[in-house]
Parts: C-alpha cells; sequence; structure tokens
C-alpha cells in the first residue's frame, strides 16, 4: 500500500525545484523576505499578556500610599512616576502592536502559500488581501496556544501556591483542595492535563499545515477551513498518523542541515569580521584601543551590523530552501489525501489540480 506522507517527500522535492529554479534574483529576494518574517507553526505563535501586573493598578482617589510614597503622574523626589492609566494604556498600546505585528507575520506566511498557489511571488496585494484570514488564524492560534499551555500552567501554578499561599483567600482555598486530593485523582488530573495539551499542540500543527492550505485553495474562514479539511482528515486518521511519523523525521534532518549551514555561514562571517576588526586596530592604536576608544567602539559596532546582514543573506537562501521544501510537503500530503485540496500550481506539481483565480503566471 502507497502513503501519500511517504510518496510527498519525493514529490516535494520536485516541486521545490520546480518553484525555485531556473534561479531568478528578483523570486529568491522576495522569498527571502517572507521566510524572514512570515510567522506560524507551532513554535512561533504570538503570546499576548492578559492583564498589567497589580503594582501597576489604577490607585484609589487619594492616591496609593506605602513604602516608595504615593503613585502619582509627575515629579517624585526629581524623578518621574506614572499613574496607573497612563501605564494601563501603555500596555494596552503594546498589547495592540503586538496582535497587529502578529497578524502581519501571518498574512506574510499566507503570501508565501499564494505563491505556491499561482507560481508568481507577490507581496503587497496578497498580503491586504489575506489579511482578513491573518486574523483568524491569529485568534486561532492564540486559543490553541492558551489551551495547550494552561495544563502546564496550572500545575505549577498549584504547586507554587500550595508551597507559598499569595493570600487571596478564593484561591488559596482551591488550590488547597486540589492538593488534599488522593494520589489517584492527581494522576487522572495529571492524565486530562496532557491529554488536553497534547490535543492543542495537534490541532494547532494540523491549523496550519493543513488548514491553512484549505483557505488558500477554497478562500475559507478559520473555522470554515477547519471542517472542510477534517471532511478529509477524518476517514484518513492512519494517513495522518503516518504523515506525523514521516514530517517528524523530515524535521530533524531540516534542523541539522540547517544548523550546519548556520554554523559554517557563522563561522566564515566571524573570520571575516574578525580580519577587518584588526586591519581597524592598526590606524587606531591597536587591538586593545578598540574597546577603549570611541572609535574602536564605533568601529566594533559598524562591523557587527554587516557581519549580521551578512550573516542573513548567507543564511537565508538555505532557509528560503528548507522552508519551501517543507511546506511543499505538508500540502502535497494534504494534496495526496484530497485532490480536491491540492494547492501546487500544475507548474510545480504537474498532476496537480490546482485552478487559482489569479490570472498571474509568470516566474516573479
Amino acid at each position: 500500500m502507497s502513503w501519500h506522507a511517504v510518496d510527498a517527500v519525493d514529490d516535494a522535492v520536485e516541486a521545490t525545484r520546480r518553484f525555485l529554479f531556473p534561479f531568478s534574483l528578483v523570486r529568491w529576494t522576495k522569498l527571502a523576505l517572507l521566510v524572514l518574517l512570515m510567522g506560524g507553526g507551532v513554535s512561533t505563535n504570538a503570546s499576548v499578556p492578559a492583564v498589567p501586573d497589580a503594582e501597576f493598578n489604577v490607585p484609589p482617589a487619594g492616591g496609593l500610599t506605602g513604602d516608595t510614597g504615593p503613585i502619582t503622574g509627575g515629579a517624585v523626589d526629581g524623578g518621574l512616576t506614572l499613574d496607573g492609566p497612563l501605564v494601563i494604556a501603555l500596555l494596552l498600546g503594546i498589547v495592540f502592536a503586538a496582535v497587529v505585528l502578529s497578524v502581519f507575520s501571518l498574512s506574510l506566511r499566507l503570501v508565501f502559500y499564494d505563491a505556491l498557489h499561482t507560481n508568481a511571488v507577490r507581496l503587497w496585494r496578497p498580503f491586504i488581501d489575506r489579511l482578513r484570514q491573518a486574523f483568524g488564524l491569529f485568534v486561532a492560534s492564540v486559543v490553541l496556544s492558551v489551551a495547550a499551555a494552561l495544563p502546564i500552567a496550572v500545575a505549577v501554578l498549584t504547586g507554587a501556591i500550595s508551597a507559598d499561599p499569595i493570600g487571596w483567600r478564593p484561591l488559596d482555598s482551591v488550590v488547597a483542595s486540589i492538593a488534599s486530593l488522593s494520589v489517584g485523582w492527581l494522576v487522572a488530573l495529571g492524565i486530562l492535563g496532557a491529554i488536553v495539551a497534547l490535543a492543542a499542540i495537534l490541532a494547532l500543527r494540523l491549523t496550519f499545515e493543513f488548514v491553512v492550505p484549505t483557505m488558500i485553495v477554497e478562500d475559507r474562514g478559520v473555522i470554515s477551513g477547519w471542517r472542510r479539511t477534517w471532511d478529509a482528515l477524518r476517514v484518513n486518521r492512519v494517513e495522518v498518523a503516518v504523515y506525523l511519523v514521516v514530517h517528524f523525521v523530515i524535521g530533524i534532518g531540516i534542523a541539522i542541515a540547517e544548523g550546519i549551514a548556520f554554523a559554517l555561514a557563522g563561522a566564515l562571517v566571524a573570520l571575516v569580521a574578525g580580519a577587518v576588526l584588526l586591519i581597524a586596530a592598526i590606524p587606531i592604536g591597536g587591538v586593545g584601543a578598540l574597546l577603549g576608544t570611541a572609535a574602536g567602539l564605533v568601529a566594533i559596532a559598524i562591523v557587527a551590523f554587516l557581519a549580521v546582514v551578512a550573516l542573513l543573506v548567507l543564511f537565508l537562501p538555505v532557509r528560503v530552501l528548507t522552508r519551501t521544501y517543507l511546506i511543499a510537503y505538508e500540502v502535497s500530503t494534504l494534496g495526496g489525501i484530497d485532490r480536491s485540496l491540492a494547492l501546487l500550481h500544475p507548474d510545480i506539481d504537474p498532476e496537480s489540480t490546482a485552478v487559482s483565480d489569479s490570472p498571474v503566471r509568470e516566474r516573479s
């Protein structure tokens, strides 16, 4: 019996070759920008703080007085102390900025899938068109990430509060009740928490690896995309299990390859940067002057900045290659399971039945 998840290993190699070659500097530059900025995946979800710390709460009328004096707006003993509402507004602004950047990053990820669907790497128009879907994807990723982390957070919080109560009676009482349970109940709760966390992680993975391509192919939202994807996956549970195993092996191989490439690029950049600094040290008085003079510090800052840029230039092509292959593998597997969900453009996968709404087909 042939498994689609196994067949897709070779199919993704051919799809990657057709998508990336023959080499085009403009195309690779756009893809490098997408790979650098796009978000998504199990390990790259946004984390938004829920509420500000207690010390930033709004003080009651008349001020809140403690050892450090009242919290007011304006100068206190020559310093500037922010009042509660201003700090809350600042925190809300930070949260809003984090949400916007996360949505933008996820929209860029959808642009990458759109490029595989149309075989044309365009940035601005697909980015704007996919913002609505990206926002839904952000909400789904936050909900599933919280669900995955919640059992661990509850366990850690329960252990910490049972050892050192915080003084808030309702929470201390709940923790005491949990701590008083028998070992059997605690084990059962632990198993239940582990199941919830694993289920959330699996749902998060399937969202980014299978639901996102469905959203692109059929122009759906996250919930609608999940319903459509689930119809295809629920009758192919063994296929999904094989996919997870093969994907794990491929992920290890890619991580090793990227690690080696990054180490080699880093060593080369460090060698060149060191040589440049040695040369720069000659006119300012030697190596010791690099850290002891303003000119030396400026030289170090410039060389460090250029080294980071050089490292990105050397490593990003590798990242483009590996990300393209991994995503091509994921969408090839989904297309094998359900041909109507095939995302790759026919020029990339001749067996694909995908039909893009876009008239653009040039290799840009």
